[in-house]
């Protein structure tokens, strides 16, 4: 009797997937999920929108966009093929690239507004060390560009008085970070400490074996803060968590400085799974580039922090990719 239960059901998932499915393999409804956040709940109140303005630009096919019920669930929709189109930040990208090769492609990188200090005169990128420099030019206040970049860094932020003048001078001091799971707030902080033989601990540092003791703070304008009043050595925020500040304290950027940043973040992905064929792909990202150029699509996507679309490359993410095994490998 179970074997005939499971054979019907086989048999009705069978059928329902050949119903979905169009003639070039491509299913006719299209599931775009998000996870779960606070900005994905706004987004959400609004799927009716986003689902339209995808099918006038993906002729032939139906949207429907969902909020997972959380980031493992939207995963498995994806590997199983009831999810097709995913927001993942770029670590859980990362994370299902790295365990389950093949199975998803990236589409598109978020971008948003960089900062003069990251660009030349000519509006090309400059190199960390020379991003580092120009942060700790007199005259910086973390002054915006309007030039899209679509990664960010995490930045060690010390009193400007402070003797901590390098990553190595960290040890035995204490560092305000953000919970273990913030990427810019402990991660990325965590592997710039580890390419330097140095670790995270939660009671006394020994300085002699390049321990650094973290404080968890909540929010990362908290932690600068916190720097600021001397109630920590140093903090890691991510690029430029001062800013949110400047309005109360408009002698931050004097009195702090920036002594180290750590690898490149990339930003939130638009992934897909990848046996969608590559025009339905191409069509998915074309259409997303142009709504999120129009004010409504704008208004819909800004309050996930995003402000525009770039193509992305698998191999963009392979720093992304470096990161989660040192975390699943160290941090779990």
């Amino acid at each position: 009797m179970k074997r005939l239960v499971l054979f019907l059901l086989t048999l009705v998932f069978s059928l329902a997937l050949v119903a979905c499915i169009g003639e070039e393999g491509d299913p006719d409804h299209i599931v775009v999920a998000f996870v779960p956040s606070n900005s994905a709940s706004a987004v959400i109140t609004r799927a009716t929108e986003l689902a339209e303005m995808l099918e006038e630009r993906v002729p032939g096919k139906t949207f429907e966009i969902i909020l997972g019920t959380d980031y493992d669930a939207v995963v498995e929709g994806m590997l199983a093929g009831t999810i097709h189109v995913g927001f993942l930040t770029g670590q859980q990208y990362a994370a299902v690239t790295t365990e389950y090769p093949g199975s998803v492609e990236v589409l598109l990188t978020s971008v948003r507004k960089g900062f003069e200090v990251q660009f030349d005169d000519e509006g090309n990128i400059l190199s960390d060390a020379e991003v580092l420099a120009n942060m700790q030019d007199p005259g910086y206040r973390a002054q915006l560009a309007d030039i899209n970049v679509n990664y960010y860094h995490s930045i060690l932020i010390v009193p400007a008085d402070s003797d901590i003048e390098s990553v190595e001078d960290l040890a035995g001091k204490t560092v305000a970070t953000q919970a273990e799971t913030s990427g810019s707030g402990f991660v990325y902080p965590a592997v710039l400490l580890d390419q330097h033989d140095m670790k995270f601990v939660t009671g006394t540092p020994n300085a002699a074996a390049g321990e650094v003791k973290y404080q968890i703070f909540t929010g990362h304008p908290s932690a600068a803060e916190a720097v600021y009043l001397g109630d920590v050595d140093t903090a890691f925020t991510f690029m430029d968590a001062r800013l949110n500040l400047f309005e109360d304290k408009d002698d931050i950027f004097e009195a702090t400085k920036v002594i180290a940043l750590t690898p490149g973040i990339y930003n939130d992905t638009i992934s897909a799974i990848s046996s969608l064929s590559t025009d339905l792909k191409e069509a998915i990202e074309d259409a997303f580039i142009d709504i999120i150029s129009t004010a409504v699509g704008l208004d819909i996507l800004s309050v996930y922090s995003h402000t525009g679309y770039l193509k992305a490359d698998d191999e963009d993410y392979e720093g992304e990719r470096t990161v989660y095994k040192f975390k699943r490998d160290n941090l779990s």
